[in-house]
């Protein structure tokens, strides 16, 4: 699917499966009646016969009747627990269906019975993508390609996830590997859209996401990248656009719905973003992202309390989050409940040290402590990390102040003024 990521999402990988396989089974509608028709007649002489029940659960998937299909996998671990074939196909068609987890199950069942099955790990770390597990997802197809060397899928996934991770440049090289074995796939020309348009090219974002179109003109996600970048460069009103397209094609895409509500929180309309984030968990109530756009529009709005229940609902999803640690803490300052908003901080960092903006509000609720001499540590790490970080100078000079070790505090108001003209003092 490929589904957003956030940083726009998480990828929404399984549309993309789901539209393969919806095709699919369009094409091979009759030829799949056909076979499921033998396969029965074939189960009523040899109701034991597990290749019968395989060969018809996959007829059923073709036509898209995956609880059906299911129930013949299940058949077939019945009469054969050891059976990795039944575990494989029956995670693929959770898969499709967005039971992520159940899906990982029968992926973990199949390969510790075959960890050859290159596919498993494939299919294995794109469920893992979907759940925000980025590294396992990382893994899972770094593993597939040492199995399978020339599957595009494999390289699309781990780019996403490598996309998710900030890799942007490890992602576009995944993607033009996929591209190398399959010059059509359209998802990959979409990754490495995403991926330039976190870079700044956004130029070459817009060929990707052309190109995709003309592979493919109802992808779903093109359309969400191409309403991402535009977002990027403010154009907000022809991002919105292309999210409605996004929806039109796929009326489900909780993705959608949430980087439809990041661009309205953008413009400061917080009541149509919440509408929105609430709609993405009426149609998928596990999306932790949705938690965190809900949260953060609600503390917008002065509803910290609300916000902070959002993040918690986020990090019970995904406790390896660390935009809900990050923003959590932020509402928890707003509290004034500065060390507990230090904790959140904590565990943001931890989880990425290379963001400058973590130790900037670290070191604000730790000033608010009177904890100056630490929180100049954390500003000054901020200003390693981001040089041009104009709230890092500032709220570095009034801890210098208030800790008595400033006397001329101009130098870093000037550095903060020319990276950010109408900057002002905080905490």
């Amino acid at each position: 699917m490929m589904r957003i990521l956030r940083k726009w999402g998480v990828i929404v990988a399984v549309v993309v499966v789901c539209a393969v396989v919806a095709t699919f089974g369009q094409t091979n509608n009759a030829i799949a009646n056909i076979r499921e028709l033998r396969q029965t007649l074939r189960l009523r002489l040899e109701p034991d016969n597990v290749d019968a029940y395989i060969s018809r659960g996959n007829a059923k998937f073709e036509r898209g009747q995956y609880q059906d299909a299911i129930a013949d996998y299940n058949q077939v671990l019945q009469l054969q627990p050891d059976n990795a074939s039944g575990y494989d196909h029956r995670g693929f068609a959770k898969l499709v269906l967005g039971q992520f987890e159940d899906a990982i199950a029968d992926y973990d069942q199949a390969l510790q019975l075959r960890p050859d099955l290159a596919a498993a790990h494939t299919h294995r770390g794109f469920a893992k993508l979907e759940l925000g597990q980025f590294q396992e997802a990382v893994a899972d197809t770094d593993q597939a390609l040492q199995l399978w060397p020339d599957d595009a899928f494999a390289y699309v996934i781990r780019g996403e996830a490598k996309v998710c991770l900030g890799q942007y440049q490890d992602a576009i090289a995944d993607f033009n590997q996929a591209l190398q074995i399959q010059p059509d796939d359209a998802s990959a020309y979409v990754g490495r859209a995403n991926a330039r348009t976190y870079l700044g090219q956004y130029e070459d974002a817009f060929a990707d996401l052309d190109r995709a179109l003309q592979l493919q003109p109802d992808n779903a996600r093109a359309y969400l990248v191409m309403g991402g970048t535009k977002t990027h460069l403010g154009q907000y009103d022809d991002a919105f656009a292309d999210y409605d397209q996004a929806l039109r094609l796929h009326p489900d895409y909780p993705v959608a719905y949430v980087s439809l509500g990041h661009a309205k929180a953008h413009l400061g309309q917080y009541q149509d973003a919440i509408a929105d984030f609430d709609q993405a968990l009426q149609l998928r109530p596990d999306y932790p992202a949705a938690y965190v756009g809900l949260g953060h529009a609600k503390a917008h709005l002065g509803q910290y309390q609300d916000a902070i229940a959002d993040y918690d609902q986020a990090l019970q999803l995904r406790p390896d989050y660390a935009r809900a640690y990050f923003f959590r803490g932020r509402a928890k300052v707003e509290l004034g409940q500065y060390q507990d908003a230090i904790t959140d901080y904590d565990q943001a960092i931890q989880l990425q040290p290379e963001k400058a903006s973590g130790f900037v509000r670290r070191g604000i609720a730790k000033a608010h402590l009177s904890q100056y001499q630490d929180a100049i540590t954390d500003f000054d790490q901020a200003l390693q990390l981001q040089p041009g970080n104009a709230s890092a100078y500032h709220n570095r000079v009034l801890a210098k102040l208030n800790a008595g070790q400033d006397r001329n505090p101009m130098p870093d108001y000037d550095q903060a003024l020319q990276f950010q003209p109408d900057s002002a003092a905080s905490y």
